[in-house]
């Protein structure tokens, strides 16, 4: 019974390191792809607003030759009234001037408008671009630092499996499979120490007749309120 019960410890002892491990490989594995879905979320706002100054260009381009045309409508037209003789038609020509003026000023507004986007623009993208080399660096030294921790874990998990392997060969098979068992329904917790009159695995109080029997360590004994095995640590001399 003792080695039955000391093989269970270890075996509680291994389920705890390979805990340990899992959760420090899954933390490191999960912020490795924060930053690598931060990264691509920066990197398209940094594409989006490429895109924006390239659509904010090609309208200031398209303005200016529309503004271009327009001047030269009004330059055509101030030719024209210095060669018309009749009212009807000066006036004609006058407000297709104005109109056209209208259309410059209107373009001009449009154009002014259009730069002031691309300075702001402008200078959103810079500060995402400062963003993102900030991070690019940070995923790198993350992934160099990361990567070796990553190899070393799958080799001590490994090793701590094959002796979880051993010791569960120990057990015998209905100890085993209740073990098992626990370990699936108790949160990884199948063993755990008897102390002050109490379980430390549910934290409820044991029988006192019952708690002294673990002292005699005649047989296995489990909580009687989470039916994890329990075991107790004696004092000096006791």
């Amino acid at each position: 019974m003792r080695q039955q019960m000391e093989n269970l410890k270890k075996l509680q002892h291994i389920e705890d390191e390979i805990l340990d491990l899992k959760t420090t490989r899954d933390r490191l594995q999960k912020e490795g792809k924060e930053l690598a879905s931060e990264l691509e979320a920066l990197q398209g706002e940094v594409e989006r607003l490429q895109s924006s100054l390239q659509e904010s260009e090609k309208a200031i381009r398209e303005f200016r030759s529309a503004l271009a045309e327009g001047q030269e409508r009004v330059v055509k037209s101030e030719k024209r009234l210095l060669e018309i003789r009749t009212t009807k038609e000066q006036l004609a020509v006058t407000r297709e001037k104005e109109t056209a003026k209208q259309g410059n000023r209107e373009l001009q507004d449009r154009i002014k408008e259009a730069e002031g986007e691309i300075g702001r623009v402008t200078k959103e993208k810079e500060e995402r671009e400062t963003t993102l080399a900030e991070l690019l660096e940070k995923s790198a030294q993350h992934q160099a630092e990361v990567a070796p921790r990553l190899e070393s874990f799958d080799q001590t998990l490994n090793e701590k499996l094959e002796i979880r392997r051993s010791l569960l060969a120990g057990l015998s098979p209905a100890v085993k499979r209740r073990y098992q068992t626990l370990i699936e329904q108790r949160g990884g917790m199948a063993v755990v120490e008897a102390r002050n009159g109490a379980c430390l695995g549910c934290n409820m109080r044991l029988p006192p007749q019952f708690f002294n029997s673990l002292y005699r360590c005649q047989e296995l004994q489990t909580c009687p309120h989470c039916n994890r095995f329990l075991f107790i640590v004696e004092e000096n001399g006791r």
